[in-house]
């Protein structure tokens, strides 16, 4: 099988880490460029304490983006918010095709975008863009830029996506979002002193992740379905954790829901499907993989459905390389399943 060299944009942050981490040991993808302008000239591994103690490619060094050439197929984007439509045209001058992983081009109504993206409202270039959920989405192979979804709001969407595609539920959801605080990335004046032994709200009922969950609900419900987001700041390093109350209609019982989400996930590589067995989803038993645990509860008309991810691999670089692997024709698993070495953090 062809042996494709890639880039990674923002290579320095967590993800961007995560991104190097697990592309160097993917057989089919070869890390030619990355991208920091604060540590350009300095190696890679020299940063990125998940090469403390084994090195892969010593000779690699940071380049600013203008540095970049023709010599990668695709490019893994992990800039910051507002970044890549400032260079979008130039990227796509040395390459075919981004996977792109910050919230840049998921939207293209200027009214969610000032809203909730203004950064990259002000800076917009139009692209051939496509939104990408591997388990949901189908692969658009005119797109130049796949845009993955933010990790809360792909954490959300497992959890009500087979309720509303076999039209299970009316009304109102409540989707209550739990996440570690590596999601707010290196940059964050949040300290550890900040976040141990604490727990508060992050954003409530205006998160940015909030329309892309409210987008798969219009899009795959029969009927209108509204949601009601908040999201909270969890005492782990990394992690999501989401909780979704819905009510059920009338017809519907507990049987309806786990056959729902058997349908929907069963042939899905990377969520697993736990049913009502308890202890049911949890972080830790996520943590480091690109796996997605799912469960539910139904009681009296209602149902909680539940999902747990790591959020910067399902929810940000093992996603972003299982859509790589999907739309270049590889095994959609490959490299994604190996033990995990030197997780950081």
């Amino acid at each position: 099988m062809k042996t494709y060299k890639v880039g990674i944009l923002g290579g320095n942050g967590f993800v961007g880490g995560e991104l190097y981490r697990l592309l160097s040991a993917h057989p089919y993808f070869e890390v030619v460029f990355i991208s920091s302008e604060s540590k350009a000239g300095i190696p890679v591994e020299k940063t990125h304490k998940a090469f403390l103690y084994r090195k892969v490619n010593p000779k690699l060094t940071y380049q600013k983006m203008a540095d970049l050439t023709d010599e990668c197929d695709f490019i893994f984007s992990a800039l910051p918010t507002g970044i890549l439509p400032r260079h979008l045209s130039d990227v796509l001058d040395h390459t075919k095709q981004i996977f792109n992983i910050s919230g840049d081009y998921r939207f293209t109504d200027n009214n969610v975008l000032e809203r909730y993206y203004p950064a990259s409202l002000a800076t917009s270039v139009q692209a051939e863009s496509h939104y990408y959920i591997p388990e949901i989405s189908t692969v658009d192979p005119n797109a130049k830029v796949i845009n993955l979804p933010g990790c809360m709001a792909v954490a959300s969407i497992y959890a009500i996506y087979p309720l509303v595609l076999h039209s299970l539920i009316e009304g109102h959801v409540f989707i209550d979002a739990k996440t570690g605080s590596s999601g707010a990335g290196k940059s964050s004046k949040e300290t550890h002193a900040d976040r141990v032994n604490n727990f508060r709200l992050h954003k409530g009922f205006e998160h940015r992740h909030l329309p892309e969950i409210d987008h798969i609900a219009k899009t795959y419900s029969e009927h209108p379905v509204d949601i009601s987001f908040a999201a909270f700041s969890l005492d782990v390093a990394r992690g999501i954790f989401v909780s979704a109350y819905s009510v059920l209609k009338p017809s519907v019982d507990e049987s309806d829901v786990k056959k729902a989400f058997f349908q929907a996930y069963k042939s899905k590589p990377f969520i697993r499907y736990s049913g009502q067995a308890s202890p049911g989803p949890m972080i830790k038993t996520v943590h480091g993989t690109n796996y997605a645990e799912t469960g539910f509860v139904v009681r009296d008309g209602k149902c909680l459905s539940l999902v747990s991810i790591d959020n910067l691999i399902k929810g940000a670089a093992g996603q972003a390389i299982q859509a790589a692997n999907i739309y270049y024709g590889i095994p959609e698993s490959t490299g994604l399943t190996t033990e995990s070495e030197g997780i950081w953090p």
